[in-house]
């Protein structure tokens, strides 16, 4: 596969995922390997579905307490309806008992604040 080819394979699963183009910023090493590697070779992998990566992410990132990305792959999951609200909702509740009450909290008030700018916008369109 050229380098175009993984370049292109990278850009489209990134958008399946995320639910957007990144952007393009010429000589990123981290924004190429990103695209590159973690896009065009892991989240492509056979042996399981976004959902599922997207699940394992989202424990990830909770138990790490990384607040930013937790968001950014919460609103992705939310807005492309990859997991429903029950989902996340038994998610938080499930990392609550395995992964700690305060990860679980924090994340829910993530949670939280996502539904209200969601429902927000939803009552304004």
């Amino acid at each position: 596969m050229s380098n175009s080819d993984v370049r292109e394979k990278g850009l489209d699963k990134f958008e399946e995922v995320m639910g957007f183009r990144p952007p393009n910023i010429e000589g990123d090493a981290f924004l190429d390997v990103t695209i590159d590697h973690l896009f065009a070779n892991v989240w492509s992998g056979p042996g399981l579905s976004v959902r599922d990566r997207r699940l394992v992410t989202l424990a990830i990132l909770m138990c790490f307490g990384n607040e930013a990305t937790l968001r950014i792959h919460l609103n992705a999951t939310m807005k492309q309806e990859q997991l429903s609200d029950v989902e996340i909702d038994e998610l938080l509740v499930h990392m609550a008992h395995y992964g700690g009450w305060p990860v679980a909290a924090v994340s829910s008030q993530i949670v939280r604040q996502l539904r209200h700018e969601r429902d927000k916008a939803e009552a304004n369109a």
